[in-house]
């Protein structure tokens, strides 16, 4: 998405949100104006997130961010070993990340700074199940503001069958310890989400501009097929509170979509 037209998207939606996510399926640090967009959400009293793998997390963008006005950003960090590490995040440098991670927090603290909260993520797996004291004590030498252990999540809208079950048997963890932190069971060869939700939330409290500027139902819809309307063609308020819109979130809510027999808060 261009500046000028995230200008136009934050601009229509202000008066209507009270946080943005400034990523979804991609790397944020990959856009050349992350911190300006940072910043103009900044301006406009908006809280700003951003969820970053850290490899292009070098000293100059983290100074940059620091001084941006972000409200939080995630720290994600799967391993703390290179081989942990390495065997989830592919091609990416083990060393080079917990170097800019490591600069990221300690440059927060040299500053005094208040923000952005800093929240490091680690996705719980059967590779680094066993690195989680580890992980716990490095949190605790960055100084950190959080520790997230989030569940690993594979999605039938992403994957095949056959596929699944295969990344089932590498990476779903098999240790008791985190028990409470494996999200799936297997019944009769299927993967079966332990503790489903009743009703889905996410689409009467969230939706995505995607990078053409159009509206689409949830972090879920990652093809685009539930899309509500264009934020640069209408007002915001005449696309969400649209009848057939309303509609669309009320089936949502009630799992009534096929994107959600597959959703992976669902399955």
């Amino acid at each position: 998405m261009s500046f000028s037209n995230f200008i136009l998207t934050i601009d229509s939606i202000k008066n209507s949100i009270h946080v943005v996510y400034l990523y979804y399926t991609g790397e944020p640090l990959i856009h050349p104006d992350i911190c300006k967009m940072i910043n103009y959400v900044h301006q406009k009293n908006l809280y700003s997130i951003i969820s970053t793998n850290a490899t292009l997390l070098d000293q100059k963008i983290a100074d940059e961010l620091l001084f941006s006005g972000l409200d939080e950003i995630i720290l994600c960090l799967d391993g703390i070993t290179q081989e942990s590490f390495s065997s989830f995040r592919k091609k990416a440098d083990f060393f080079e990340v917990m170097r800019n991670i490591g600069y990221f927090c300690k440059q927060k603290q040299r500053l005094k700074l208040k923000k952005p909260f800093i929240k490091l993520q680690v996705i719980l797996n059967k590779l680094n199940q066993n690195e989680i004291r580890g992980i716990k004590k490095l949190s605790d030498c960055l100084k950190v503001d959080c520790l997230h252990i989030k569940s690993l999540a594979l999605c039938e809208h992403v994957y095949s069958k056959d596929e699944i079950k295969k990344l089932a048997d590498i990476f779903f963890p098999d240790g008791k310890e985190y028990k409470d932190k494996i999200r799936y069971k297997q019944e009769n060869h299927k993967l079966i989400i332990n503790n489903p939700p009743s009703k889905c939330s996410l689409a009467e409290s969230q939706f995505v501009v995607l990078v053409d500027c159009k509206i689409s139902m949830c972090c879920y819809d990652l093809n685009g097929n539930y899309i509500y309307g264009n934020i640069l063609a209408e007002k915001f308020d005449d696309i969400w509170f649209n009848s057939d819109v309303k509609k669309v979130r009320e089936l949502a809510n009630e799992k009534k979509h096929s994107l959600c027999k597959v959703c992976s808060n669902f399955i």
